[in-house]
């Protein structure tokens, strides 16, 4: 009963703060209902404690497509190898053309912001996720 009373508690917390993550088969996913994004840390569950997704920004290039830019802060002093891939989904929520985007390798210096930036590739794409992973450069 008091494991209840603790989940309860954690979920009323979570709610009240506007985010909220869940881990499954090595993928972390932080959800924030307040604005519907969501962000992606594939493959180590320990890699949302030490980046951090700060800003979402949407604007449009000269051609109409739709561009987004990611702040990622990190969250730890020595410098972290990622990759990322910008997934794009259109007004229903289905992602457009997830298999043609490919990881893009990212070094995030200790306790530094950086900004990352991706175009829709068609003008069906009204939103965004991005979705990170640690990279092993030695490869």
């Amino acid at each position: 009963m008091k494991l209840f009373a603790f989940a309860a508690c954690l979920l009323a917390i979570s709610q009240l703060v506007g985010c909220w993550w869940y881990t499954t088969a090595g993928t972390s996913v932080v959800l924030n209902h307040d604005t519907g994004k969501s962000v992606l840390f594939e493959g180590n569950t320990t890699l949302r404690n030490r980046i951090a997704v700060t800003a979402v920004t949407y604007d449009k290039v000269a051609s109409g497509m739709n561009r987004v830019n990611f702040q990622l802060a990190s969250q730890v002093q020595k410098e972290i190898h990622l990759q990322y891939r910008i997934a794009w989904f259109n007004s229903e929520g289905m992602e457009i053309d997830g298999d043609s985007r490919t990881y893009r390798p990212l070094i995030v210096q200790g306790l530094d912001t950086v900004t990352v930036t991706g175009v829709a590739n068609s003008p069906a794409a009204v939103t965004s996720r991005i979705r990170i992973r640690e990279w092993d450069s030695s490869h």
